[in-house]
């Protein structure tokens, strides 16, 4: 009994053993081929627009079953394109397990390109099946950025002392990424107010960055054209600097700034029979000569009286003088205006003026009250010195 179980316990092992032979046997049998595209080499990496570049890849069964009819395509998209290539995979081949077959591409980058990670595109066909890459080959592209500065000031004429804003389109018309940008202006004449460096971290290609900045002139500056340049700085993706410049260009002028300094009116009641005298002194404050500057009385009926002056240097006055003849009782409101010309133009300056006309005495009645203050007057003094007799 004993030795027909030892008998049992060893065919049973045996069976086991013969088991487990037979799934190893079925495990390297049923393995099937396994396929990847490798990059063994890509030269020169980075590689700039406009350049060649070689690309040596692998193609490799790591399964154990022989890969048949296996044909292999580049699908070349932008910014890539074909110049040759050292074997032609298109036609079907045969791949044995853990054999591999190699094959070199030439290929020329867009001049365009912008900078960026770009990948290749490999389609393997197995059996008249697509397999799916597992891995992507992918190449760096560089560029060089080339940064301009595009100006637009809001006017271009100005008197020195005087603020204005420039706004600045900073674009970047290169391939490659612009970094650590510096506008500074280069000028002591005209100088920006605050920080005199505007900085941007990064410009894209084909991106642009707009700002504004504000400047003054200054005080001392003479009148004329000028130009002034803003210095440009930045680096590029792999720490290569430049620098350009752009100029600027404003005209300072002279201004002038004439206002009335004092105005006198008599009489200062004035009735409807007066004639109305008014005096006054206009004064130019401004940097620049004032011509053809002209003073306008113009009345609540709409009359105009007219002085003209003529020329008004800086820092200088003048008087002008007016006769006018009231046409309406009440509070009257007139209308003082002074026009002039400068390197800028034409200005005009008005103020008001209110008086209030009364009407006129009657000067019989006048006449009558003065005729019978003075008899009591008289009167009285001959009375007191009667008084004194007696």
């Amino acid at each position: 009994m004993k030795s027909n179980n030892q008998t049992i316990v060893f065919i049973l092992l045996l069976v086991t053993i013969f088991l487990i032979s037979i799934s190893n046997v079925s495990a390297i049998i049923i393995e099937p081929a396994y396929l990847r595209v490798v990059a063994e080499e890509v030269s020169p990496e980075p590689v700039e627009p406009g350049q060649d570049v070689t690309v040596k890849i692998r193609l490799i069964n790591e399964g154990v079953d022989t890969a048949e009819d296996v044909s292999l395509k580049l699908n070349v998209d932008y910014p890539f394109f074909v110049k040759t290539e050292s074997d032609d995979f298109k036609d079907k081949i045969s791949l044995c397990g853990g054999c591999s077959i190699d094959n070199t591409y030439y290929l020329i980058v867009d001049g365009d390109a912008k900078s960026g990670l770009y990948s290749l595109d490999f389609k393997i066909y197995m059996d008249g099946n697509t397999i799916e890459l597992p891995d992507t080959i992918n190449i760096k592209i560089v560029g060089k950025p080339d940064v301009i500065l595009e100006t637009k000031v809001i006017k271009t004429n100005f008197s020195s002392g005087d603020k204005f804003t420039i706004n600045f389109d900073a674009k970047n018309i290169g391939t490659g990424i612009a970094r650590n940008i510096k506008i500074t202006p280069q000028s002591d004449n005209i100088l920006m107010l605050g920080s005199n460096i505007n900085l941007i971290n990064e410009i894209n290609p084909g991106k642009n960055v707009s700002f504004s900045s504000e400047f003054i002139v200054k005080e001392s500056l003479v009148p004329d054209t000028y130009k002034f340049p803003i210095n440009l700085e930045y680096v590029d993706e792999q720490g290569s600097s430049y620098e350009t410049s752009f100029d600027v260009g404003v005209n300072v002028l002279e201004r002038a700034d004439v206002s009335f300094q004092s105005v006198k009116i008599t009489p200062t009641i004035p009735t409807l029979a007066d004639e109305i005298h008014m005096e006054g002194i206009i004064e130019n404050t401004g940097k620049g000569a004032a011509n053809k500057v002209t003073v306008e009385l113009i009345t609540p009926e709409g009359k105009i009286y007219k002085a003209f002056i003529g020329q008004l240097k800086a820092d200088n006055d003048a008087p002008f003088y007016f006769y006018a003849k009231p046409e309406s009782i009440g509070m009257q409101t007139a209308t003082l205006k002074v026009s002039y010309y400068d390197d800028f133009g034409f200005h005009s300056y008005e103020t008001t003026i209110d008086k209030e006309v009364r009407k006129p005495t009657n000067n019989v009645i006048t006449i009558i009250i003065l005729l019978l203050v003075a008899l009591v007057g008289i009167g009285y003094f001959y009375y007191k010195k009667k008084t004194k007799k007696h």
